[in-house]
């Protein structure tokens, strides 16, 4: 594991599965946070989620029997933590959402790009909670964003300079991190493991007609066509407005 990660994990253990040649392989980052990945007959390393034919996910589970994953959250109780964890606020009217972020993410790039002109039209507002796992520099550009005198101006520079074809922020990775802002994106990153998987964007909102606020991953074309005119007001209490 070590050298398929290129040095970037060590193995700690492994976990067996149901399917032949396919382990579980639990291994932990230069900055101690750990992760589910798996390996096939001993010679392949498979990073993405495994869908099994009942089309469950493997992943979650294995990684809550391993004791990488507590739990889930309720979304609420995920909403109202996420709303008053270390943060800021993108747009300045319009309903508001919760978006867990990696600065060198690809789709979270994508999902702010697709919302760009309702976040400056004031049709929609996105509180981001920041998190860093996805590369090594993922943490320290996420450290220096939160550092930053206007986060959210920092964070719409590392999305205006984003590197799509080596999926690299244009953030500049804070160069000290005995400071706040890494224990707070580290508490951010161990909130988001709360919904039940690290993955990025994972998003909060209200749905017009729901009674409470819902959850998705990723960006999909039908669930993002016209957020702002799908959406109530997230509260501060995790609840819907309506």
């Amino acid at each position: 594991m070590h050298t398929l990660s290129h040095g970037q994990e060590r193995l700690l253990k492994t976990v067996p599965t149901s399917v032949p040649g396919l382990t579980g392989l639990v291994g932990e980052a230069y900055t101690g946070q750990k992760s589910l990945v798996f390996g096939l007959d001993n010679r392949y390393l498979i990073v993405g989620p495994i869908i099994g034919a009942n089309g469950k996910v493997l992943n979650a589970t294995l990684a809550q029997s391993a004791g990488l994953l507590p739990k889930p959250l309720s979304v609420k109780v995920l909403a109202l933590r996420a709303l008053h964890a270390p943060g800021f606020v993108l747009g300045h009217a319009g309903p508001m959402l919760v978006a867990f972020m990696d600065p060198n993410c690809i789709f979270c790039h994508r999902f702010y790009e697709s919302e760009r002109a309702n976040l400056k039209a004031g049709k929609l507002r996105i509180k981001v909670v920041p998190v860093g796992f996805l590369k090594p520099s993922s943490l320290p550009k996420a450290v220096s964003i939160l550092e930053a005198k206007h986060p959210a101006a920092a964070w719409a520079a590392d999305e205006a300079g984003f590197n799509v074809k080596t999926e690299e922020g244009a953030a500049k990775p804070a160069a000290n991190l005995k400071v706040p802002a890494t224990a707070q994106i580290q508490a951010n990153t161990r909130l988001l493991a709360r919904s039940g998987e690290v993955a990025t964007p994972t998003i909060i909102a209200c749905l017009k007609g729901a009674a409470a606020p819902v959850l998705w991953r990723g960006i999909s074309p039908e669930a993002h066509k016209n957020i702002p005119g799908k959406l109530m007001d997230l509260l501060p209490t995790g609840s819907c407005a309506g």
